[in-house]
């Protein structure tokens, strides 16, 4: 089902590491943050493809692959399923994440909502 959204009409998640808006689809989910200086996300894998822009800011990902790499700004990164990965925020960043299939096990989402719970 086709369907359009304004950013500022979807609900704001507050979380320990910031304030997160997500989007979810049938196949895939978009994840907006605002997140905040010298939070840890620790080390995880889910099954779910992952892409991240690092739209403001800066940040320190580790992936299980060995790499670690000092984001900034305009940083794209690619995770596939079922990669460990570990992220330190330097600094208060924007990021816009996606995930397919959608991350329902971090945030459940019913059909007739796809703002999550």
């Amino acid at each position: 089902m086709s369907s359009f959204h304004n950013i500022d009409n979807i609900p704001d998640h507050n979380e320990e590491i910031g304030t997160l808006k997500i989007l979810s689809g049938s196949q895939s989910m978009v994840l907006w943050g605002k997140i905040d200086a010298g939070s840890h996300v620790p080390n995880h894998s889910h099954p779910n493809e992952q892409i991240t822009w690092l739209v403001k800011g800066s940040l320190d990902y580790k992936l299980s692959t060995g790499e670690e790499r000092r984001c900034e700004e305009g940083t794209v990164i690619v995770i596939p399923g079922g990669v460990d990965h570990e992220v330190w925020y330097r600094e208060d960043c924007e990021i816009v994440e996606f995930f397919s299939p959608p991350r329902s096990d971090m945030f459940p989402v019913s059909t007739d909502n796809p703002y999550g719970v």
